[in-house]
């Protein structure tokens, strides 16, 4: 199979491949471990989230993963008090990434004071980013410049690129001068650009 002059191997070739060339045993073993080291991670996540699970479903929240808030677009506001409450407590990474990213909705705008500080102490990479994406997808004109203080401060890594959105949304002169900075960063200047053009073309 091809595309735009690059070649792929179906499904059916790349076992077929790996039969021929004696190294199908090997990947079935590593596939084996891959897929089982998955499911213990799965589990582990699911006991984790236990105490939060069984908060939210005392107020009418019946999901059985945080990630369910996530994929469905959280529309539950009572449960808003509840992850904001665990996200502060200690879960796996990947859990309190889950928690952040359910709180990205502009009912938890109450929550933007404990959002910053939490981004500003973070020390896990998927919470981190988690915490970016709330921010942003919170944040209005009103918090604007804190927003790009957070994104200037080179501490917090590549999760500033994840903050940039809000300034796509924020019509303030400061969001576009500050979009413009961020063309000369060099983890920044890719999405800052990409904004510019379309805040270019938007008018």
């Amino acid at each position: 199979m091809t595309r735009k002059g690059k070649s792929y191997l179906t499904l059916a070739e790349h076992d077929a491949r790996l039969k021929a060339e004696g190294k199908w045993d090997a990947y079935v073993t590593r596939k084996k471990e891959e897929d089982e080291a998955f499911r213990r991670r799965q589990e582990e996540y699911s006991r984790a989230e236990t105490p939060l699970m069984e908060e939210l479903r005392g107020v009418g929240v019946a999901v059985s993963s945080v990630w369910d808030l996530v994929n469905e677009n959280n529309r539950y506001q009572q449960s808003l008090p509840i992850l904001l409450s665990h996200l502060r407590r200690s879960y796996p990474d990947a859990v309190r990434d889950g928690m952040a990213r359910a709180l990205a909705v502009p009912d938890a705008k109450f929550a933007w004071p404990v959002l910053v500080e939490l981004y500003r102490q973070e020390q896990g990479e998927r919470t981190k980013d988690g915490l970016a994406v709330a921010l942003s997808n919170i944040a209005d004109d009103d918090v604007v410049d804190e927003l790009i203080a957070l994104a200037k401060d080179s501490q917090h890594g590549g999760s500033r690129v994840l903050l940039l959105d809000a300034l796509r949304r924020s019509r303030l002169p400061q969001a576009r001068k500050a979009l413009m900075e961020f063309g000369t960063d060099p983890l920044l200047q890719k999405e800052a650009q990409r904004i510019l053009r379309y805040r270019k073309r938007s008018r």
